[in-house]
């Protein structure tokens, strides 16, 4: 869920709709223009919400298919050997599937489907919007898949963003439980809580969720859900919550909520703000935001779990950086690859049409150091 943009570079091929540019080919970004990134190469010129199996070291995402329905795909980290893990598969509703997330063994995918009946337009169903959907499963081969949810088939149901802990023992996501209210500063995007449950496979193989619980931090508002900490103790989400006009897009901020207390800590103050993914070694998040860009597109930005130490990752905004053409980027979701050398990012270059790209950035020694090394 972020605001619209259209992605232009240097080594941009222009395509003949004005609402979606694709990269082509390899982007090198100026050392000078960033002190954390030595490389970014565009792995896929369409793709959509990420997963970095560190396990086998691959990449689950998710494509708009040919019948205009997202698909899940997995590749290697250079975009080879690329496989469509729903495609044609008649365990799983074939219509919209989408946010994928490893679990941390590499023997399963999480993932959105779109139920196979529901009120409203399919195209709310879209992976970034997650109306009308449950939760499935998948095993890594797609040989079997296993719905975790079954919402009604209302207006008001839907799930976005499940994430597993760092010993795949437990499972969170965002639920809807609220249709949107399009004059209500907190629910124009409608109501959503935050889900946590206890994950397990039973003795024949079968998954299964028990211990489920809900949390509204604030009340009512919408809760986007961005996974654990590696501890299993806290789990990051953005909220609009603070909100008290329409389209109050800096109220969007990043929290961290303890879990078993309940006690919530605010981790950015500044711009818009969303998709935070914790490091590898526990120590630091990446996340996007606005912060900075005067054409209000965002870029990643690096941060300690607590907030403390923000650093600017990437500068696609700046209109002095040779990537920039004076159009507004946006970057989106993004995972780590095991060693934090790399971070697969999602790049939109249409919200309305729900468009995007993958990218794999190369950050320099320091960024390793700082995010990769073993936590003490």
């Amino acid at each position: 869920m972020v605001s619209p943009l259209v992605i232009a570079t240097a080594v941009l091929v222009v395509q003949t709709s004005c609402a979606d540019r694709n990269l082509a080919g390899a982007i090198e970004m100026p050392r000078a223009h960033t002190a954390y990134v030595a490389g970014v190469h565009v792995v896929r010129t369409s793709g959509g919400r990420v997963s970095w199996g560190r396990a086998r070291d691959l990449i689950a995402y998710d494509v708009l298919g040919a019948h205009d329905y997202y698909e899940i795909h997995i590749m290697r980290p250079d975009g080879s050997e690329d496989s469509c893990l729903t495609c044609g598969k008649s365990g799983v509703p074939q219509r919209h599937n989408g946010q994928p997330e490893w679990h941390p063994s590499g023997d399963y995918v999480v993932f959105q489907s779109e139920q196979a009946a529901h009120p409203g337009r399919s195209s709310e169903a879209t992976p970034g919007f997650g109306r009308h959907s449950d939760l499935w499963l998948a095993t890594s081969d797609g040989a079997r898949f296993y719905p975790l949810t079954h919402g009604p088939q209302t207006d008001d149901y839907g799930v976005l963003h499940p994430h597993f802990s760092a010993d795949g023992k437990q499972l969170s996501w965002s639920e809807m439980y609220g249709a949107p209210e399009t004059f209500a500063p907190k629910g124009a995007g409608g109501y959503w809580r935050l889900k946590v449950a206890d994950f397990a496979i039973d003795p024949d193989g079968r998954p299964a969720l028990s211990n489920v619980r809900s949390y509204e931090p604030a009340g009512k508002a919408l809760y986007e859900n961005h996974g654990f900490s590696l501890d299993g103790t806290h789990l990051l989400f953005s909220s609009n919550y603070e909100a008290t006009k329409l389209f109050q897009f800096t109220a969007e901020n990043i929290y961290s909520l303890e879990l078993a207390t309940g006690r919530v800590v605010k981790l950015t103050q500044d711009g818009y703000n969303e998709h935070a993914i914790v490091s590898p070694n526990g120590r630091k998040v990446v996340w996007m935001t606005s912060h900075g860009n005067a054409n209000r597109g965002t870029d990643f930005w690096l941060m300690n779990l607590d907030g403390a130490d923000k650093i600017r990752l990437t500068n696609f905004n700046d209109p002095d950086n040779p990537l920039s053409r004076g159009d507004r980027l946006i970057c989106a979701d993004s995972d780590w690859s095991a060693d934090a050398r790399h971070l697969v990012g999602y790049v939109q270059t249409s919200l309305f049409h729900q468009r995007g790209m993958l990218i794999v950035i190369d950050f320099t020694d320091e960024i390793a150091r700082m995010a990769g090394a073993a936590a003490p």
